[in-house]
C-alpha cells in the first residue's frame, strides 16, 4: 500500500467519509464537536498504521488450533474404545474407561470453547480449553496411580495439548490486540465506527488498493444480498398490509443496489474506475431510499436499520478505496 504516510492519509480519508453521515449531524453548528470530530480522524489513522498492532488474524488461528484439538481428541476417545474391547486386567480396564470419559469430556469443552470465541467470551473460551487440558491430564494420572506406567496415549495426549495451548496462545494474543484497538479508540466520538474501521485496515493490511477495493465490494454485495433475503423472509411473516408494501420497495430497491455493485466488480477488473465509482455509489442511494420509505412523515425506524447500517459502512470503505485508485 505504500510508505506509512500514504497509509495514513489514506485512513484519514476513509474515516472521514464513513463518519460523514454519521457526524454530521453531530458537529452541525458546534464548533467544538468539530474540532473533535477532526482530533478522532487522527487518532484512527494513527491506529490503522500503527506496527505495533498486529494484523494477524488470531481468532482464525486460535479456531484452527482448537479444530485440529478436537480431531486429534476423538482420534483419542476411538483408540481408547478399542484397546476396551480387548480382554484386560480390572485397573486396565478402570483406567481406560476414565480415560473414555475424560477426552469425550476434554473434546465437548473444546467445542464449548469455540461457541464462546465467536460469541468474544474470551474468558469463558479460555477456562474451557483449560479444564480440557485438565482432563487429558486426568488420564494420565489413573494410569500412573493404578497401573505405574504411562498411558498408551502419553504421546497423542502431547500432540493433543500443544493444539490447545496454541489455541489459548492466540486468544490471548487476540485479547491484547482488541484492548490495543479498543484503548486507542475510547476516547473518539464514535468507538465502534473506529474499531470497526482500524480492525479492517489490519486484517487487510497486505492487499494493495486493487485488492482491497475488490474485497470491500464483493463484501458489501454480500451484505446487500443478505438484507435482500432477509426482506424476503419478512414477506412471508408479515401480515401488516402497510409494512408489506414498503418491503415490497425495500426488496426492489435492494435488489438495484446488489445490482449496481455487481456491475461494479467487471468495471474494477478492466481499471474504469470513474464507472465503479458511480455504481458502488449509487449502491448506497438505494439503500438510503428503502430508509426513507419506512421513515415516512412518522420518522420510524425501518426493521432493516441495523443490517443497513453495516452494509452502508462496507459499501463506503468500497467507494472511498475505488476513489483512491482513481486518484493514482
Amino acid at each position: 500500500m505504500g510508505s506509512l504516510h500514504g497509509l495514513l492519509s489514506f485512513c484519514f480519508v476513509l474515516v472521514l467519509v464513513l463518519s460523514s453521515n454519521h457526524l454530521t449531524a453531530k458537529a452541525h453548528k458546534k464548533p467544538t464537536n468539530q474540532i473533535k470530530v477532526e482530533a478522532d480522524f487522527k487518532i484512527i489513522a494513527e491506529l490503522a498504521g500503527n506496527n505495533a498492532i498486529p494484523n494477524a488474524d488470531f481468532k482464525g488461528l486460535a479456531k484452527l488450533a482448537l479444530t485440529k484439538a478436537i480431531s486429534n481428541g476423538n482420534v483419542i476417545c476411538q483408540r481408547v474404545n478399542s484397546l476396551l474391547l480387548k480382554r484386560s486386567d480390572m485397573y486396565t480396564t478402570r483406567s481406560l474407561t476414565g480415560c473414555s470419559t475424560n477426552y469425550k469430556d476434554a473434546v465437548g469443552l473444546i467445542n464449548k470453547s469455540l461457541a464462546a470465541l465467536d460469541a468474544k467470551k474470551y474468558d469463558d473460551a479460555k477456562t474451557c480449553i483449560t479444564d480440557a487440558l485438565a482432563n487429558s491430564t486426568k488420564c494420565e494420572d489413573r494410569f500412573e496411580e493404578l497401573l505405574q506406567r504411562n498411558s498408551p496415549f502419553t504421546f497423542m495426549k502431547a500432540k493433543f495439548g500443544l493444539l490447545c495451548l496454541t489455541g489459548l496462545k492466540h486468544i490471548n494474543l487476540l485479547v491484547q490486540k482488541e484492548r490495543l484497538i479498543t484503548e486507542g479508540c475510547s476516547q473518539t466520538l464514535d468507538k465502534e465506527l473506529c474499531i470497526s474501521t482500524v480492525g479492517f485496515f489490519l486484517e487487510n493490511k497486505g492487499l494493495g488498493l486493487h485488492g482491497l477495493a475488490k474485497l470491500a465490494v464483493e463484501k458489501a454485495l454480500q451484505d446487500g444480498t443478505r438484507i435482500h433475503n432477509h426482506i424476503s423472509v419478512l414477506l412471508k411473516t408479515t401480515s401488516d398490509k402497510c409494512v408489506l408494501k414498503k418491503l415490497k420497495s425495500c426488496s426492489a430497491f435492494y435488489l438495484t443496489a446488489i445490482g449496481k455493485m455487481k456491475a461494479s466488480l467487471p468495471a474494477l477488473d478492466c481499471n474504469r474506475y470513474g464507472d465503479a465509482s458511480t455504481w458502488v455509489g449509487a449502491a448506497i442511494g438505494s439503500a438510503e431510499t428503502c430508509e426513507g420509505v419506512f421513515a415516512g412523515k412518522s420518522n420510524k425506524i425501518s426493521p432493516l436499520t441495523p443490517m443497513k447500517i453495516e452494509f452502508s459502512k462496507q459499501v463506503s470503505v468500497s467507494l472511498v478505496v475505488i476513489k483512491k485508485l482513481a486518484g493514482n
